[in-house]
């Protein structure tokens, strides 16, 4: 999450709740190259997979936290929740790069019925929780996705009334007022995730971390390793698509340089790489690698605390604003092939702005802080500690003490940094200040513009501001199903977002995967890895 694909959106309606997403093809870049460290370590990469026993090994850019689909982070939590727990759509992508769903391994029938609003589906009969939980139940479902409302990703559920049970395995998924992301932002997403309501609700507050309750999948989460890696192991029990690989092994590498190392000697069979180090690989690849580039998943900008006591007067934000160098950042941080952000949602994604209404303006950012009567300010900037970001920083620091403002960078570990803001974590987010954020989404703007309502404050609206035409708009773009409406209101609320001062638009990072060529990657319309899909190619 935090950190979805991006996105040349275009809606295709059909029957069964069919709604799809262009995104463009993928491109792949061969790899001619014939030399690498892995050779110099006495592996011949092309044969690492036999060599292992067919184990994948993948990267993950941070340690899991939360499994719990209400209330995780991200990245390598989805890879695990995906491979281990039920949901009654997944993403699929035709021959043409269009995003939409299918029915899942879990079910007999899943369609949309003639009433817009009306969802009825049929788990098959014998699914199995682990550990001799019993079956997986419709009446799972119903409390599965009726606890998301009340969750931290209830934005991902927006109109969901309500499930009703109509037998064991069947139900009929009610909504309040329809919502065309539905099939992709909440059934096929993780927070489609069927939970076994019997053992969550025995749970302390009906939560939980990093201990699945039970799983039904194509894998079991065999061991976690703190900071380390989580290793999955094919699902004996399995009676559906059978995984192709025996054993997988998500490697914590925070670090983007030291993945690429990693990748590099051998050690990993892919991993997202920097915009600078794709650029690289297309001219000089690994060997036995090909390169896989997606458009636009990544939304990063600099945010500001409206909180804070420093920051609380709307024109030292917006001096901060205007004092910020964004091209130059594009330049040093992501080799000048990063587009510029000017919101939130990604490039050709539907509600995408074409410009700001700020720009790079010192003098100007001079005056406002004058006006202001604002001299000798100091703050800290808090990021996480990978070579993007420390000189994304260095920038932003460069840039604020040309207008008079001292500012300290902090460097944190993914842990501590995705904490910062989150009130139930502590009381890192009275002392917070500015700071560096990338979020992904999936093809829809709902999905990213979901982290800034009221609601959101304290837990991912870290800038701590609301707006009540916001709001309205927010609850308008849920149910409005005119293409163009929808793309209006979320550029609107956008510049609503652009006008508190609290954000500095970076880039829309593409993804960039660098993988074996004897592998076949797979991902989730967000752009999470989904090692089920793996392959040989």
């Amino acid at each position: 999450m935090k950190e979805g694909l991006g996105l040349g959106t275009k809606y295709k309606s059909g029957r069964e709740g069919m709604t799809k997403y262009n995104i463009g093809r993928r491109k792949f870049v061969a790899s001619a190259a014939t030399v690498s460290a892995a050779i110099a370590l006495g592996i011949k990469p092309g044969n690492i997979l036999a060599q292992e026993g067919e184990i994948l090994k993948v990267r993950m850019e941070g340690d899991i936290q939360v499994l719990d689909p209400g209330y995780m982070i991200g990245g390598a939590e989805t890879t695990v929740q995906f491979a281990t727990l039920p949901r009654l759509a997944i993403p699929v992508q035709d021959a043409g790069g269009t995003w939409g769903w299918a029915p899942s391994d879990y079910v007999e029938e899943i369609k949309q019925t003639d009433d817009p609003l009306r969802i009825t589906f049929k788990l098959k009969p014998g699914l199995m929780w682990s550990g001799g939980n019993g079956e997986v139940t419709a009446e799972d479902v119903k409390y599965s996705f009726e606890r998301m409302k009340n969750t931290d990703w209830s934005g991902r559920w927006p109109t969901l009334d309500k499930v009703e049970v109509t037998d064991k395995q069947s139900g009929t998924i009610i909504l309040s007022a329809p919502f065309i992301p539905t099939w992709l932002v909440a059934l096929s997403s993780e927070s489609g995730t069927i939970l076994p309501k019997a053992l969550v609700e025995k749970l302390p507050d009906q939560k939980f971390t990093t201990t699945l309750p039970a799983e039904c999948g194509a894998y079991t989460m065999a061991e976690w390793q703190p900071k380390q890696k989580v290793i999955l192991k094919a699902n004996p029990d399995w009676k559906f698509t059978k995984p192709y690989f025996s054993e997988v092994h998500i490697i914590d590498v925070e670090e983007n340089k030291a993945a690429e190392l990693a990748y590099e000697a051998g050690e990993l069979h892919g991993t997202f790489v920097t915009p600078d180090t794709a650029a690289r690989y297309k001219q000089t690849p690994p060997a036995d690698s090909a390169l896989l580039e997606m458009a636009g998943p990544y939304c990063t900008w600099m945010g500001m605390n409206c909180d804070h006591e420093k920051l609380k007067d709307i024109r030292v934000r917006k001096a901060i604003q205007r004092a910020i160098d964004v091209d130059s950042i594009l330049q040093a941080a992501y080799a000048g092939v990063s587009p510029k952000a000017n919101g939130v949602v990604p490039s050709g994604l539907l509600g995408a702005r074409s410009s700001a209404k700020y720009s790079y303006n010192p003098d100007e950012a001079r005056a406002l802080l004058k006006e202001a009567g604002v001299t000798d300010l100091s703050l800290e900037l808090k990021t996480l500690n990978q070579q993007d970001r420390l000189v994304a920083s260095q920038i932003i620091q460069t840039n604020l003490a040309d207008v008079g403002i001292k500012v300290e960078i902090i460097p944190l570990d993914s842990g501590p940094f995705w904490n910062l803001g989150l009130e139930a974590q502590g009381e890192d987010w009275k002392t917070l200040q500015l700071w560096l954020m990338r979020y992904r989404t999936s093809p829809d703007p709902a999905d990213m513009i979901q982290w800034f309502v009221k609601s959101q404050v304290g837990v991912w609206n870290w800038e701590r501001w609301s707006d009540p035409e916001f709001e309205d708009l927010w609850n308008a773009g849920l149910a409005e199903i005119d293409t163009a409406k929808r793309g209006e209101i979320y550029t609107r609320m956008q510049e609503i977002m652009e006008d508190t001062g609290a954000y500095v638009w970076i880039t829309h990072e593409p993804l960039n995967y660098i993988h074996k060529t004897n592998v076949k990657p797979g991902f989730d319309a967000g752009g999470e890895l989904l090692v089920e899909r793996f392959g040989k190619a």
